[in-house]
């Protein structure tokens, strides 16, 4: 993300996980500075840049979670600390 930050025009970064419904966005604020913005089951998304806004339910529609995705996520939450 640090090399996406340096581009001038850049004014927002989505992140979308695979292995839950979660979407972080970093939007670039009027001050300079990344905002995060978390969305998660339920939430409506609203990419500000482009003037879009969507349901999280609809961007994961036809994804099926496994356990193995939850517990891999669960270590990785687990090894940060």
């Amino acid at each position: 993300m640090a090399d996406y930050q340096e581009l001038e025009t850049l004014q927002e970064y989505v992140l979308i996980s695979q292995k839950r419904q979660r979407v972080e966005c970093f939007r670039l604020n009027a001050d300079g500075f990344w905002v995060l913005y978390s969305y998660n089951q339920g939430s409506e998304l609203h990419l500000a840049s482009v003037d879009f806004h969507t349901g999280i339910d609809a961007i994961y529609e036809d994804v099926i979670f496994t356990k193995e995705d939850s517990e891999a996520e669960f270590d990785e939450l687990r090894s940060r600390g």
